[in-house]
């Protein structure tokens, strides 16, 4: 009788239709072998056993989680003294001046603006024109926020410098200007990629635009 040569992906059928094969037979975790994340001096992966691949691998989940809490710790207190600043303005110079020079080197970020179809208040207070048809293409409902890396095809930075690789959209109130407009945030990395501190941007937003809403009734 020949024997067929069990192939890997007839192995993987088997684990796919018996999920609980280990869970009836763990000795055979013993016998086996994972590869390491962690890089041996020939530069190849080391092969550890079953229970330090765990161990590796939970290790590496805590660092993450550290990580993240981390970043959200820091990017709170930033935004929680910037809310603080934005409330303190008295009048639109002072507050776009804020949003565009100061705010910017806090969150180091390339570009804070208001983007908005409305030519003489973006000329006066030096923020983001473009059309009222590339904004309503983008604008995505009343405070709704997207961060994502940037599509270029919108126009929104190609005044700038330099090259935005992600950024956070907040499409704001169209009350606020009778038309559609936006709040971006654009950075030259990809920060805005993972979605860290979502809520945090989506406040800061909210508190922007309820404060240059009473200085425009102003």
């Amino acid at each position: 009788m020949i024997l067929k040569r069990t192939s890997t992906k007839n192995v993987e059928e088997f684990l796919q239709k018996n999920q609980d094969f280990f869970v009836k037979n763990p000795w055979l975790l013993e016998k086996l072998e994972f590869p390491s994340k962690i890089k041996d001096e020939g530069n190849q992966s080391k092969i550890i056993s079953f229970k330090d691949w765990i161990i590796e691998n939970l290790k590496n989940k805590q660092k993450s989680f550290i990580e993240i809490a981390k970043h959200n710790y820091i990017t709170q207190k930033k935004i929680h003294q910037s809310v603080i600043d934005i409330v303190k303005k008295k009048n639109l110079d002072d507050l776009f001046f804020y949003l565009s020079h100061e705010l910017k080197q806090i969150f180091e970020l390339e570009i804070i603006s208001v983007v908005t179809s409305d030519e003489s208040f973006a000329k006066t207070y030096k923020q983001i024109l473009i059309s009222h048809k590339q904004i309503a293409s983008i604008h995505q409902g009343n405070h709704n926020l997207i961060m994502d890396a940037t599509d270029n095809n919108f126009g929104l930075y190609d005044n700038v410098n330099s090259k935005i690789y992600s950024n956070a959209i907040f499409s704001l109130h169209q009350e606020l200007f009778g038309n559609p407009s936006l709040l971006i945030f654009g950075s030259k990395t990809d920060n805005f990629l993972s979605n860290k501190a979502y809520d945090l941007i989506n406040f800061f937003s909210l508190v922007f635009e309820n404060k240059l809403k009473s200085l425009i009734n102003e």
